[in-house]
C-alpha cells in the first residue's frame, strides 16, 4: 500500500495546488485547559504557532491575526513573591490562573512571545519578536523585550 501513495502522492499535490485545496492541520494546544477560537480560526493562525494551554486557557477574539511562530503561553515557572506566597517550590508551573484573552482583530507579530496571565486589548498590535507579559490596552501598539507601549491609535 505504501508504494501507491507514494506513486500517487506527487499527483494529488498537483492537483491540489491546481484547485487551491489546501489541507491544514486543526488548531492544537498543549495542556489540559481549553483554546477557544472563532470557527474558521484554524485557516487564519499559521501552523508554526504554539499554544499552551498548561495553566490557563486561552481565548482568541474574531478577526485576531499571527504571525509566523508566535507563541502563546500561559504556564511559567513561578516568581520568588508567587513561590513565597503560595508556599509552593520557586519553580514549580501552576495548574490554573494563568488565561490569556486576545481581543477582537488584534495583530500578533512574527515571532511574538505572550506569557499569561494576560489581556490583549481589541485592536491591539504586538510587534514582531515582542515578549509580552503584561496586559495590552485596546487600540495600543506595543513592541519590545519586555514590550511596552509605543504608540495608542483611534
Amino acid at each position: 500500500m505504501k508504494w501507491f501513495i507514494n506513486i500517487t502522492k506527487p499527483f494529488v499535490q498537483r492537483l491540489a495546488r491546481a484547485y487551491d485545496i489546501r489541507l491544514e492541520r486543526p488548531l492544537f494546544a498543549t495542556g489540559q485547559h481549553p483554546l477557544v477560537a472563532p470557527h474558521g480560526a484554524e485557516r487564519s493562525i499559521p501552523k508554526s504557532c504554539v499554544f499552551n494551554t498548561r495553566s490557563g486557557s486561552i481565548t482568541i477574539g474574531d478577526g485576531v491575526v499571527f504571525g509566523e511562530d508566535v507563541q502563546v503561553l500561559t504556564g511559567k515557572h513561578l516568581s520568588v513573591e508567587e513561590a513565597e506566597a503560595s508556599g509552593q517550590p520557586l519553580h514549580s508551573v501552576p495548574a490554573a490562573g494563568r488565561d490569556i484573552t486576545i481581543g477582537r482583530g488584534a495583530y500578533i507579530g512574527t515571532m511574538a512571545i505572550l506569557i499569561g496571565p494576560l489581556n490583549i486589548g481589541e485592536y491591539a498590535v504586538v510587534g514582531a519578536g515582542s515578549v509580552v507579559t503584561k496586559d495590552v490596552p485596546p487600540r495600543t501598539f506595543v513592541a519590545g523585550v519586555p514590550a511596552k507601549v509605543i504608540r495608542h491609535f483611534q
